[in-house]
């Protein structure tokens, strides 16, 4: 049996009591496919980048198992059709990882990295430039459009 992590979000509109029947939920499923499961880890709740199933905001949960590599295939089909799950993602687990990251100590970092923008030039303010009609005669206007209308088309 090999060791595997999956992460997966639970929408934020369960209830931190219903939220708990989500994980168990979640580690029944893993545990019918021939799982063990070993640990599981509240990540908390984030902002999703970008809205699934009209979702803006998550709660992240961290499982560690140990499972056959053939039994994956169970699990990944059950929990794609579980509506209590919006996204999911298995990944065997690195042996040399032995902390959770926590969300808060990424963005801190992230901060610390970037920068503010700064901008170089002076934005320029682009000036309309006025366009005057050409003054056109009524007479010139008809023998042009008797020509247009003349010529043979190809």
């Amino acid at each position: 049996m090999r060791k595997y992590e999956i992460i997966y979000i639970i929408p934020s509109k369960y209830t931190d009591a219903e939220m708990e029947g989500v994980v168990a939920q979640v580690n029944s499923i893993l545990k019918e496919s021939g799982a063990e499961v070993s640990e599981t880890y509240q990540l908390g709740k984030r902002r999703l980048a970008y809205p699934i199933s009209n979702q803006r905001n998550g709660s992240y949960v961290l499982t560690h198992f140990e499972a056959e590599p053939k039994s994956l295939l169970k699990m990944e089909q059950t929990l794609r059709l579980t509506d209590e799950v919006l996204r999911h993602m298995i990944v065997e687990r690195n042996p040399l990882l032995t902390q959770i990251p926590k969300f808060t100590e990424a963005d801190e970092r992230r901060g610390e990295e970037s920068r503010p923008y700064e901008r170089r030039t002076a934005p320029v303010a682009a000036k309309p430039v006025p366009v005057k009609p050409k003054e056109v005669n009524i007479e010139e206007l008809d023998k042009k459009l008797d020509e247009i209308l003349t010529e043979e088309v190809l």
